[in-house]
């Protein structure tokens, strides 16, 4: 296969929105699993006997969402499944941590896979008896791909993957594939799942999936079952060469993957030991490892009193009893932390595991004390480990990550450490000034995002501020702008806060040390872009500067807004009525003194009645610029003009539309129509 490499990650995971969040939370061995909030899973009226209070992995706010920094109206907003909405921030995030520009991903041969498969918001949705046009494309499956390559312009592949809970690995493999077969040039990945539905936690807990305890005890002799989590994360993969070539930081590399089914075992849902044994080995000769090199086994690891003796005595037969003696492979599961995501649990697991990689260091798996009498670790020559080790990996080492479907798809990839070249370690203090450029659709949300970076926790030893600088440069710039000039940690922080504080462009003193021709060039680009958004002057800085992106920074600071999820049909509200006084138009149209003031009044109804089409102001909406270039779909425009009849009393055909295409078009000729019919 050829290797990948993986050059930015998201994610949103319980007790995390990030995955420098999700790194501290696994070093510091803290579960993220607590009783279901309040009001969270609704029941359908019919339901009769609602499932106990239960625990899980939760988000924190399923519901928020910014619509406007994606092109999305509020109607349509509202009847978008959250995983859509968790899908594009995702990936924008990932695509922001590669340093990568979005603009310049357009009209790129770039795949899309999601791993996914719960349609929990349409049942909810259908239920509420409040069906509207938008609710068809905001409930359908493949819409989780396929959102993501509209909003990004991308040519390449655009899939969703189901396959049970190992859906997201199995995204990770179809993208392997894909890159491999020359069908995309690179590929964004992901996985998402959100629960809110209370019937289908009852329906596993009546066959006997959830754990008593709310605990997922991984290869523990109290192995009873497994807690519900629900979250997403996605990665952005590129063939090694490309990204050496392009300068990209690399978190890992993906080696190779496989993918099997248990198809001829006893029955369905039974899980297989020579199925997943076999998923195993197909891994290793696709990434060309030996048993000998696994060093760390990132486990499906549910913690059910069936599926862990299983896949114990699977890696038993095709990793450990293959190593030497007294050198057992190490394994642990994520799902111990924040529970099991079901579709996005095989990507959560591969975000671990990349994260081992880039730190060097193996968190503890939680929940452990004593093995399951059915798994004999010893005998399998596996060790789970339960405390935070270093990792030691060298060049060779390999980590694995497995996820295994209820319909018997098992999944393995192989990961491997990235190039020596590539990673961090032992960074020198710069002595040249080198600029972070801060961008952002709003003064709020740029003073924000530098409070984000004020209260980062940067890896010092490893990056620079130029490093730093590298990364936020690489990235789309907003139309409000902000520089720090700095040579150290001090300065930078210093001007952060200064930025905080409603500043645009902070230089400290000239360093003594510093090259004057250096600091002129980087001083003159740096104005260049606070005055224009020249980020092409910047951006040929990097160069000279040596630098490369620094990892996990913080994305942009999206401004979520809450949009309140579907209710059966019983406790529903009646929608609020919307639009202008269709009542009063024609008589304020009349009642208007001179031409000036008609086309005015024209000109408010126009922008009010397409604003209730969209239930609220339409984002980034030119008056100027044709229909089609604002994104305004044909359905809305037919329900814009029956609107617009209804409202003026008049019977405009749809040719209307499409000799004056534009709001300020358009409203020129209704104004001649009214005076023609009503002046």
């Amino acid at each position: 296969m050829t290797p990948l490499a993986l050059v930015g990650m998201s994610c949103r995971v319980p007790g995390a929105e990030n995955p420098t969040e999700f790194w501290a939370n696994l070093l510091s061995s803290t579960s993220s699993v607590r009783r279901a909030p309040k009001e969270r899973w609704v029941f359908a009226p019919a339901t009769t006997a609602p499932a106990p209070v239960s625990f899980g992995g939760f988000l924190k706010d399923p519901d928020l969402f910014d619509a406007s920094f994606f092109g999305i109206s509020q109607r349509e907003a509202a009847h978008l499944d959250p995983q859509q909405r968790l899908v594009l921030e995702l990936a924008w995030e990932a695509v922001e941590d590669a340093a990568l520009c979005a603009g310049r991903l357009r009209g790129r041969r770039w795949g899309v896979f999601v791993g996914a498969g719960s349609d929990d918001f349409r049942l909810r949705y259908l239920n509420s008896g409040q069906l509207d046009r938008f609710g068809h494309t905001g409930t359908a499956g493949c819409m989780l791909a396929n959102r993501v390559s509209h909003h990004f312009g991308l040519r390449g592949p655009s899939e969703v993957i189901d396959t049970g809970q190992s859906s997201s690995l199995a995204a990770i493999h179809r993208a392997m594939g894909a890159v491999q077969l020359g069908e995309c040039e690179a590929a964004v990945v992901a996985g998402v799942a959100v629960n809110l539905l209370g019937e289908v936690t009852e329906q596993i807990r009546l066959w006997g999936g959830l754990s008593a305890d709310g605990r997922c005890h991984t290869f523990d002799e109290r192995a009873d079952g497994y807690v519900r989590g629900e979250g997403g994360a996605c990665v952005v993969l590129k063939p090694l060469d490309a990204a050496l070539r392009d300068g990209d930081h690399v978190y890992c590399v993906v080696r190779g993957s496989a993918t099997t089914n248990d198809g001829d075992r006893g029955a369905l849902g039974e899980p297989s030991t020579q199925a997943q044994c076999e998923v195993l080995r197909a891994a290793h000769r696709a990434a060309g490892v030996t048993a000998a090199d696994v060093s760390y086994i990132e486990l499906h690891g549910t913690g059910t009193p069936v599926g862990d003796p299983v896949e114990a005595a699977a890696i038993g037969e095709a990793v450990g009893r293959a190593r030497a003696a007294g050198s057992p492979v190490r394994v642990g599961s994520v799902k111990t932390n924040i529970g099991h995501l079901e579709s996005a649990a095989g990507v959560a697991g591969l975000v671990k595991a990349a994260l081992v990689l880039h730190h060097g260091r193996v968190p503890p798996s939680l929940n452990f004390s004593r093995n399951n009498p059915d798994i004999d670790l010893e005998a399998a020559n596996i060790r789970v480990v339960t405390r935070t080790e270093q990792g030691g990996f060298s060049a060779r080492d390999a980590v694995g990550v497995s996820s295994f479907g209820m319909g018997g798809t098992h999944v393995h990839v192989v990961l491997g450490p990235a190039p020596a070249a590539v990673r961090g370690g032992g960074a020198e203090a710069s002595r040249t000034q080198v600029p972070w450029c801060l961008s952002a659709r709003s003064p709020e949300a740029l003073r924000e995002f530098a409070r984000t970076l004020l209260g980062h926790p940067f890896d010092t030893d490893a990056y620079t501020v130029a490093d730093v600088g590298r990364a936020l440069n690489g990235r789309t710039q907003w139309e409000h702008r902000a520089v720090v000039v700095g040579a150290d940690w001090d300065e930078m922080r210093h001007g952060l806060e200064k930025v905080v504080a409603g500043h645009h462009f902070t230089v400290p003193p000239e360093r003594p040390d510093t090259d004057p021709a250096v600091r002129d060039a980087v001083v003159r680009a740096a104005a260049a872009y606070a005055h224009s958004g020249d980020i092409e002057a910047v951006r040929r800085l990097s160069p000279a500067l040596r630098t490369r992106p620094a990892p996990l920074m913080p994305t942009y600071p999206f401004r979520r807004e809450p949009f309140r999820l579907p209710e059966p049909a019983s406790r529903a509200a009646a929608p609020a009525p919307s639009g202008p006084d269709h009542a009063s138009f024609v008589s304020r149209w009349r009642a208007a003194r001179g031409g000036a003031e008609r086309s005015w009044i024209v000109r408010e109804l126009l922008e009010g009645e397409l604003a209730a089409v969209y239930g609220g102001t339409i984002p980034d909406f030119d008056p100027a610029a044709s229909f089609s270039d604002n994104a305004i779909d044909s359905m809305s425009l037919l329900e814009f003009l029956d609107r617009l009849n209804t409202a003026t009393d008049s019977n405009l055909s749809e040719v209307a539309l499409f000799d004056h295409p534009t709001i300020n078009e358009l409203a020129e000729y209704v104004n001649k129509e009214m005076e023609a019919s009503h002046g």
